[in-house]
């Protein structure tokens, strides 16, 4: 599938995730507009309070003759609310492309997420520095940064579950799921699409009771991903990765949730950026362990993904 198809299917897999971000962050955007409305006598107060579609349409000077209001906020509040008005109005300007990351080759996986993370989460940082100043509690010196970075770290449960999803392209050289565990929190939805050479068992890594993980490799189907109501995870792969979904919802137990699990035939014994051999075959035999069914014996070394496990880790040099 070429990268513009798979970047659509990515896309309209966090769809829900990006229109329910943008509709409450343009419904604050028109609050704030209704609240700066007549608190100045400049035009900008005015093309404010007008809202975005009236710009370039309207004589502001001269619609502000027969619109001045009283006050809702003075002017020292006013300040930074135009600020936080800017940064709302800025990011929803950037549409889609807020949510698409695309990585090089060197580039850390999880700080380049964190630090977009840390971008889109100004639009909360934004509504908080109009509450403060509503309040006649704003401090520059303490919540004006706010506006230039407000990392996951700072999020609220609330924000949590609005976060929008974001698609990562990425070479499989720089593919390290492991580096984003800490930002899966919430409603939190990634898809990764990998070119390139790639560990083929990556994210077996995420897989914990509450995440929906699934690795696709050929036509990508995110039906099941898409629909899923919480935290998820998704990459498409290149045709030598292991296939499975491991869906929360399937069962209370690890290996129910395994819905899907394909092992690719033939595989490849060779370092792919910083992973080694040996760490892509514990890979591997935790994905065959968390998905076999347990015998009465506990045993599973009739399972052919466990002999496969098995032979890999017998051929890395654990030395």
């Amino acid at each position: 599938m070429p990268s513009e198809e798979r970047r659509a299917v990515a896309l309209a897999a966090i769809r829900p995730g990006i229109e329910q971000f943008h509709a409450a962050v343009a419904r604050t955007a028109e609050e704030v507009r209704g609240l700066l409305a007549g608190t100045g006598d400049t035009a900008d107060d005015q093309t404010a309070a007008l809202g975005f579609f009236a710009r370039g349409h309207v004589d502001v000077e001269r619609f502000s003759a027969f619109t001045r209001r009283p006050a809702r906020i003075d002017e020292a509040s006013a300040a930074p609310i135009r600020l936080a008005q800017q940064v709302m109005d800025g990011l929803l300007a950037r549409g889609d492309e807020l949510f698409v990351l695309a990585l090089r080759d060197g580039e850390e996986l999880g700080s380049t997420v964190a630090a977009r993370l840390a971008e889109i989460g100004r639009v909360f940082a934004a509504a908080h520095v109009v509450e403060r100043a509503q309040r006649g509690e704003y401090r520059e010196a303490e919540h004006a940064a706010w506006l230039g970075r407000y990392p996951l770290a700072q999020w609220s449960r609330s924000e949590r579950l609005l976060a929008p999803g974001l698609v990562v392209e990425l070479p499989g050289t720089a593919f390290t799921p492991a580096s984003v565990v800490p930002l899966l929190d919430g409603a939190m939805k990634m898809v990764f699409i990998v070119e390139g050479d790639a560990p083929a068992a990556a994210l077996a890594r995420v897989i914990s009771p509450g995440v929906f993980v699934q690795q696709e490799t050929g036509e990508a189907a995110l039906e099941r991903f898409k629909a899923f109501a919480g935290t998820a995870v998704a990459a498409l792969m290149p045709g030598d990765a292991v296939a499975f979904v491991h869906d929360p919802a399937a069962g209370e137990t690890t290996y129910e949730r395994f819905i899907a699990l394909s092992f690719p035939k033939e595989i490849r014994r060779r370092a792919i950026g910083g992973i080694s051999v040996a760490q892509q075959a514990e890979d591997y035999a935790l994905l065959e362990a968390l998905a076999v069914v347990p015998s009465p014996t506990g045993e599973a070394a009739s399972d052919p993904a466990g002999k496969l496990s098995a032979w890999l880790l017998s051929q890395a040099d654990l030395g």
